[in-house]
């Protein structure tokens, strides 16, 4: 059985803020998620229409909101713009698969390391003991990320067909 999520309607770090969406970040975040650069390294589901992808989008705000205790989701907030976001891919008992995403004009300033590295004291907090997260093996800088949090990579390596490509999904992982 998975652990609740127990939410804080805000998280704070020295540039940025974590904090559930608002109706008016739909447009930004499915431009974020529709982006090549995202998706060549962030596997997000097909999606055939301008309407499967509102709804995607839709599902992801709902899953932000605090009163929902089933999924980790967070946006990723820069003096008030939305630049990327922090989600969960999985739970399991004490257990979580973590993912994230920041904004190609964004990246390369630390600022996925600063939400990660947010993210998992609060999930250490709520009682987590094992923090997962995948990355493809040509995505080093989300590798980086990682380690840069205290994660190390561990042995499971898996094949993964995406966008019509094979990759080869590693993990790190952390325990407390």
């Amino acid at each position: 059985m998975a652990r609740p999520i127990k939410k804080k309607t805000m998280l704070q770090t020295e540039r940025l803020t974590l904090k559930p969406y608002s109706g008016q970040d739909a447009d930004e975040l499915l431009d974020i998620l529709t982006m090549p650069e995202v998706t060549d390294n962030f596997m997000v589901p097909e999606m055939e229409s301008r309407s499967c992808q509102e709804e995607l989008v839709q599902k992801l705000i709902s899953f932000s909101q605090v009163e929902d205790d089933k999924h980790l989701e967070y946006g990723i907030y820069l003096n008030g713009q939305i630049i990327g976001f922090v989600n969960d891919c999985g739970i399991e008992e004490d257990e979580i698969e973590i993912g994230y995403v920041v904004h190609p004009r964004y990246q390369g300033r630390g600022y996925a390391t600063e939400a990660v590295h947010a993210v998992i004291t609060e999930l250490r907090e709520m009682g987590f003991r094992k923090i997962v997260a995948g990355y493809f093996s040509e995505n080093t800088a989300s590798l980086r990320v990682m380690e840069k949090c205290g994660m190390r990579q561990t042995d499971k390596a898996e094949k993964e067909e995406y966008h019509g490509k094979k990759h080869i999904c590693k993990y790190c992982e952390l325990c407390f």
